[in-house]
């Protein structure tokens, strides 16, 4: 998701003589080990998340006093809000994250309207050796979300204003069968233990599965990419409804942060406002990212393709009914560390489904109420 802008920063180098070092490469998880690992943060800009930055504000910048300069009044206000924290602006919205059901048109004539449904086509599809009915994250954020949009589609509630979650109920049981099933049945590879949102794209990309909850910025790798074996036997579909009828699809938005050096250095700013830009948002865009922008998604929408232009208008659907963000809390890392550690502990049936609601329930709260302590 990252290599075009890469290779667009020769053109910053060459506009203002400025060359951008590169010093750090990882996922998301790996990359917020690593920052939080730092005594002291060397780098000018990092990449961050609506969810993460609460937890990062000790090299954070501020950006209020740059903000006229960046920008920040060109982008959606409530994405800018999201980036806001206590009051004051943390980064500038790179894209706008929510998962669609991608599914093979070639096997799959209509995509399952319910999870239930999903877990029915997926074992039926199955070989359990070359090809698999479904496909998705086993560890870290991946399988976080996933058992969040779940319990949050059963009736449960991982994060209600009381603080008190609510997982050892119907909805939350329900939740974690449907992960269990999908790993025990074969219907998901036994190696999603180990995989990130790039292990699944990849298999549904390599044509070996027939439905993945993937993000808009791994469209174009779908749609255009010469490794792609499933270019014209996709498309996608509104996230499947949980059996309270509900359709929930985890979201949030990804932004571009200066740190407490960086904000001091003029290069650095000016970094930050060309990896936003109009240019760069409009070229993520034509690669199937949402951008944060309004005028890029009026012009995106305009010069879309029918395919496309349906797609833009499903995913305008799901961001204004179906979008599931989690709070902005500063200890945020530690409850999604809980959580998806549980959550596989269940799914690959190392403990029972009561011990894990009972343990994500009792080590949340107490995570709650030592930081409110």
């Amino acid at each position: 998701m990252y290599d075009q802008l890469y290779q667009n920063l020769a053109s910053f180098r060459q506009a203002t003589g400025v060359e951008v070092a590169i010093d750090y490469k990882g996922a998301h998880p790996e990359l917020n080990a690593h920052l939080a690992s730092l005594q002291d943060v060397p780098y000018d800009l990092v990449s961050t998340h609506t969810k993460y930055a609460p937890s990062q504000l000790s090299f954070l910048a501020p950006l209020d006093d740059v903000a006229d300069q960046l920008g920040a009044n060109q982008f959606y206000e409530p994405l800018i809000d999201l980036a806001a924290i206590g009051g004051r602006l943390y980064g500038i919205p790179r894209n706008l994250d929510v998962k669609l059901l991608h599914y093979r048109t070639d096997v799959i004539d209509d995509p399952p309207p319910d999870w239930n449904g999903l877990v029915e086509i997926a074992c039926r599809l199955s070989d359990r050796a070359n090809f698999f009915g479904f496909v998705f994250p086993g560890m870290e954020s991946g399988l976080f979300g996933m058992f969040y949009e779940l319990a949050e589609m059963g009736g449960a509630s991982l994060f209600p204003e009381s603080n008190v979650p609510r997982l050892n109920c119907a909805g939350g049981t329900w939740a974690l069968e449907i992960i269990r099933e999908l790993y025990r049945s074969g219907a998901a590879p036994q190696g999603i233990v180990h995989w990130h949102y790039d292990e699944a794209h990849a298999c549904f990309r390599d044509g070996r599965s027939a439905m993945v909850c993937d993000w808009p910025g791994y469209y174009g790798a779908y749609r255009h990419s010469a490794d792609s074996k499933i270019r014209e036997t996709f498309s996608v579909a509104r996230m499947p409804a949980g059996p309270t009828g509900v359709n929930k699809a985890y979201a949030g938005v990804h932004t571009f942060a200066l740190t407490r050096r960086g904000v001091t250095r003029a290069s650095a700013v000016e970094l930050l406002r060309f990896l936003t830009s109009p240019e760069q948002q409009l070229m993520e865009a034509r690669q199937g990212s949402v951008p944060t922008r309004p005028s890029i998604l009026s012009q995106i929408q305009s010069e879309a393709e029918p395919p496309q232009a349906e797609r833009w208008r499903l995913l305008e659907s799901v961001i204004a009914n179906d979008m599931l963000v989690p709070p902005r809390l500063p200890y945020y890392p530690e409850i999604e560390e809980i959580l998806w550690r549980t959550v596989r502990s269940a799914m690959t049936q190392e403990i029972s489904i009561r011990t894990a609601l009972e343990t994500m329930e009792n080590r949340i709260a107490e995570t709650h109420h030592r930081h409110a302590s």
